[in-house]
């Protein structure tokens, strides 16, 4: 997992600035800014934060060095001096840490060296194997089961139907009689409440449990890079979501998010939609919720 350290923290000095050259060859060849914002499929706010070198507001590190690559080519620039002045100065990710190698030299000897490991790694295997076979021939060995009929009647449960008024008392026995079911009539109270109990549907086969939908659901207008990141260090989304299609999560709060295409997302918390003007800064909102 990569974590985005702040830029500030970021050298800032190099041979040559990336956003200055490339604004400078452009105006040198005439260029406007909707000529290259057509010719690169970016828009106005992300070519000038690539000019002004505010790459905060940008996807991440491999966006920026791929969108000034591409700027590069359109204008005839060499790549490897830029290349290394983004490198210089771009904010340094954070890789997760790999586990710890085993020194083979200072490893201590088991069984007598390499020969002995290879015949044990070759014992273990066989075992498993052989623990294998005995499993199968187990499971062959038992009884068979008698398999349920696909016509057996499925159990559903009924619904209580609640009404106040002796109006309504009318209404729900009709309504059990089309159905076929007795309607018991339970009353604490002169002219109180009366509970029918009515099954849901006499033709259904399977009672289904409702599907349970995520803290978070989010969907996009246009394409745009989401990385949501929740309080355990669990990265539950960090890909380029696309049109149309619902995105939606749950891990444990607070939630950390940086979305590349802030205007043109929409960001569902607990059913309730968040309004991502205030954390956005030119196309890119980054901010946590609680």
């Amino acid at each position: 997992m990569t974590e985005i350290i702040d830029s500030s923290s970021a050298p800032q000095s190099a041979a040559v600035s990336a956003g200055a050259t490339l604004k400078a060859r452009r105006i040198e060849l005439g260029y406007t800014l909707d000529k290259v914002a057509s010719q690169l499929k970016l828009t106005h706010r992300q070519i000038d934060a690539i000019e002004n070198e505010r790459f905060d507001e940008l996807p991440g590190n491999t966006f920026v060095r791929g969108f000034v690559r591409n700027y590069a080519r359109l204008l005839d620039l060499p790549w490897p001096p830029l290349q290394a002045y983004l490198e210089a100065c771009l904010p340094v990710e954070r890789q997760q840490a790999a586990l710890p190698r085993v020194n083979e030299e200072t490893a201590v000897p088991f069984m007598g060296g390499g020969k002995a490991n290879t015949w044990l790694l070759g014992l273990v295997v066989l075992i498993g194997l052989a623990g294998g076979v005995g499993g199968v021939m187990w499971y062959l060995q038992q009884p068979a089961q008698p398999e349920l009929l696909a016509s057996a009647p499925a159990v559903v449960l009924p619904q209580l139907v609640v009404v106040d008024t002796a109006s309504e008392v009318a209404a729900a026995s009709q309504v059990a009689s089309a159905v076929g079911a007795k309607m018991p009539v339970l009353a604490s109270e002169p002219v109180a409440k009366i509970v029918a109990s009515v099954p849901a549907a006499k033709s259904a086969s399977t009672v289904l449990a409702p599907a349970t939908a995520g803290d978070l659901s989010i969907t996009v207008q246009k394409d745009s890079w989401v990385q949501v990141q929740d309080a355990a260090g669990a990265k539950l989304i960090s890909e380029l979501l696309k049109p149309g299609v619902a995105k939606s999560v749950s891990g444990v709060p607070p939630y950390r998010f940086k979305i590349g295409n802030a205007p043109h997302t929409q960001l569902i918390y607990r059913n309730q939609a968040v309004d991502l003007t205030s954390y956005t800064r030119g196309d890119v909102a980054t901010f946590e919720l609680k």
